[in-house]
């Protein structure tokens, strides 16, 4: 079996949950398409006003320490979706349901721009800047991301290999973002 064989095998496994009930499809629509903002205002939120040693009757928003996360946060969401967009206008890979027969999204979305998946960069990005200073709120973005990823091949709207690199590529982008700017800054 060859790799494209595997590949495609992986996600008609997975594109098959669509075929169970319209209300899992309905939860898939979701959690693939429609809480990423929500998820994406959660975490500026979260880094905007969460706590570091400070009173509960003594809030602080827009402390010195979030100031600098959210720095670090943003570049390393940046980097990877510029890196992200790059990488679509170089490759124009065909979504699932434009390139495999009998594949009919859950939802229409975009075209030859399939890898990577510009959801699953952006939110591993977020998770792991996240992850990197608060470990279990981290882990809580860390799910996710991997649940809006794994939604989007359920869907037909990306294959897995396109999720796959675009966790990745968000991982990647804001981890070394983190090392880079935590080693400058000592």
């Amino acid at each position: 079996m060859t790799f494209a064989e595997i590949h495609n095998t992986i996600f008609l496994f997975l594109y098959q949950v669509t075929s169970l009930s319209p209300t899992l499809n309905w939860l898939i629509y979701i959690i693939a398409e429609k809480i990423d903002l929500y998820v994406l205002v959660a975490g500026v939120i979260f880094i905007v006003v969460h706590q570091h040693g400070h009173q509960l009757h003594h809030p602080v928003v827009l402390s010195r320490i979030s100031i600098k996360e959210g720095i670090y946060t943003s570049l390393g969401v940046g980097l990877a979706w510029i890196i992200s967009a790059i990488m679509k206008a170089s490759f124009q890979v065909a979504r699932p349901y434009l390139a495999l027969q009998d594949v009919v999204p859950l939802f229409p979305y975009g075209g030859y721009d399939s890898f990577p998946s510009g959801h699953a960069t952006l939110f591993a990005a977020l998770a792991v800047a996240i992850y990197l200073h608060h470990r279990r709120v981290g882990a809580v973005f860390i799910f996710l991301a991997f649940l809006i990823g794994t939604a989007r091949v359920v869907a037909g709207v990306h294959y897995p290999l396109d999720v796959l690199a675009g966790w990745l590529l968000g991982a990647l982008c804001s981890w070394l973002v983190y090392y880079f700017l935590t080693k400058r800054m000592k």
